[in-house]
């Protein structure tokens, strides 16, 4: 054969590749959490990119548009989660903190902590309960030396020990000292009528925010960002609360957090809100809108408990670009059999994750790290499990501490396939479902690998086309979605 055959029957060859597709070396790597099977973050044989084929279902992926960072994902360490944990043995204690910051876990590198007491705490209290005390002399978080730090440095040191990141944490407060308070009382006994910070002590509630973040850092624990307020707006009558409305939230932050934390701790982030989406729009119109108060934050936190509510998170970002929102919040209701749990409790966090990051949010914390089988303690119930507020609520592992037993709830293999998969620094691309109801989210890692997640919250398998456009051309693989399932997707 002439040199000059040769090269033709190639260029004739390469052109039929082309024409059919071409034939893609690209390996995907997937893992499956399904129901009714034994699949839990499971790995898949790997499957191979081909040329692009007709297909009723697509999910397409186009890297060239790109959004937002993720900072990550965590859970918080609550007085109540710290206690379940510490009647844990030694062997599950270490798999408490394997499941959820060692690389083989949900390698979470965020978390939420409590400024003094919530709902889930063993008692009510505060680190400083001297009436009067503007100077904050007798101020002092000796109380969460026993349970809280020691919990909060384990977890950190099983992080470190295989990556270079350490805990974002975010702190939040659910109530002052009783005696900053107009009700002078930690709950809202008459809801929202008289549950706001005294005017005189407005400044020593900032100086709280400054002592417990410089407290902290004595014990090796860093807080990365504070949110102003729990939940503002809620004023629980039976557990800690306090009252915001938005320009309240914006003059305590103008006239005394955001000065008190510029001088003393400049690198911790200020953060608003911290409630339903329902009102967040209107929230960060009017915090964003002071001039005076909004260059000292750094954006707004928001919790899922009015609904989706996607809608709002997307205005939100289109009215304010440069001012990140952060979900800092969720949980389900007390699960009554932790053997068996809700599966529609995974899709519904799954749902939650993707329909928030895909409208500009860019991280989420759980909330309790661990409860018992009751999904307690939690001292907001006078009257235990049987009270008109039940005793706790669901959280992704649960504790049977009398025999030594952990139940992974469904959550937790839902959020783990975002979590495990999306490392901080990743950047959310585009993608799209036609076709069908799954569905789904992309990002592109720092190690510039591709990850897409999808989700079949049906009772039928979807069988669909997974599509990427790569240096203009089509790669193309067929999966099958099992019912109720949700699949991650690795490649680069």
């Amino acid at each position: 054969m002439s040199e000059k055959m040769f090269v033709q029957i190639a260029c004739c060859f390469s052109l039929l590749l082309l024409h059919n597709g071409g034939a893609s070396t690209t390996e995907i790597q997937w893992y499956r959490t399904a129901q009714n099977t034994t699949d839990r973050i499971s790995p898949q044989p790997s499957l191979q990119f081909g040329g692009d084929f007709p297909s009723d279902v697509t999910i397409t992926i186009d890297r060239s548009s790109s959004y937002q960072t993720i900072l990550g994902f965590g859970g918080a360490f609550t007085e109540s989660a710290a206690y379940v944990f510490s009647k844990l043995n030694s062997s599950l204690q270490s798999q408490v903190l394997q499941m959820y910051f060692s690389e083989d876990g949900l390698r979470y590198n965020m978390a939420r902590l409590p400024i003094g007491s919530t709902d889930f705490s063993l008692t009510t209290y505060s680190y400083d309960d001297i009436a009067g005390d503007i100077n904050l002399t007798a101020f002092s978080i000796d109380h969460d030396l026993a349970l809280i730090i020691p919990f909060i440095q384990r977890a950190n040191a099983t992080l470190m020990s295989w990556s270079k990141d350490t805990l974002s944490i975010v702190a939040s407060p659910w109530s002052p000292p009783w005696w900053m308070k107009e009700i002078e009382s930690p709950y809202c006994l008459l809801s929202c009528v008289l549950c706001q910070l005294k005017d005189e002590y407005q400044q020593a509630w900032a100086l709280y925010f400054s002592k417990f973040i410089a407290s902290y850092a004595a014990e090796g624990i860093t807080i990365w960002g504070v949110t102003v307020q729990d939940e503002p707006g809620a004023c629980p009558t039976r557990y800690e609360g306090m009252h915001f409305d938005a320009q309240s939230e914006a003059n305590f932050v103008k006239h005394y957090l955001g000065p008190q934390l510029s001088r003393d701790h400049p690198a911790v982030k200020i953060i608003v809100y911290d409630y339903n989406k329902n009102d967040v729009v209107e929230w960060a119109q009017t915090i964003y809108s002071d001039k005076s108060a909004a260059p000292y934050v750094w954006g707004i936190a928001v919790h899922w408990y009015s609904g989706d509510d996607f809608p709002n998170l997307n205005t939100t970002h289109n009215l304010f670009p440069n001012k990140p929102i952060l979900a800092t919040e969720a949980t389900e209701v007390r699960e009554t059999d932790p053997a068996n749990p809700s599966w529609s409790k995974g899709e519904h966090y799954a749902h939650d994750i993707i329909g928030d990051m895909n409208n500009w949010v860019v991280g989420f914390i759980d909330w309790n790290l661990i409860l018992d089988m009751n999904g307690a303690p939690n001292h907001a119930g006078p009257d235990e499990c049987e009270g008109v507020i039940k005793c706790g609520s669901d959280g992704m592992l649960l504790a049977d501490t009398d025999n030594q037993i952990i139940y992974p709830q469904v959550f937790y293999y839902y959020v783990g396939h975002i979590s495990k998969f999306v490392p901080r620094g990743s950047v959310r691309i585009s993608s799209s479902v036609e076709g069908s109801a799954l569905e789904c989210i992309a990002f592109l890692t720092p190690e510039s690998e591709v990850v897409v997640v999808a989700m079949n919250t049906g009772d039928s398998p979807i069988t669909f086309k997974l599509l990427d456009i790569v240096a203009g051309q089509p790669e193309a693989v067929k999966v099958t979605a099992l019912p109720h399932s949700i699949q991650t997707f690795v490649y680069t």
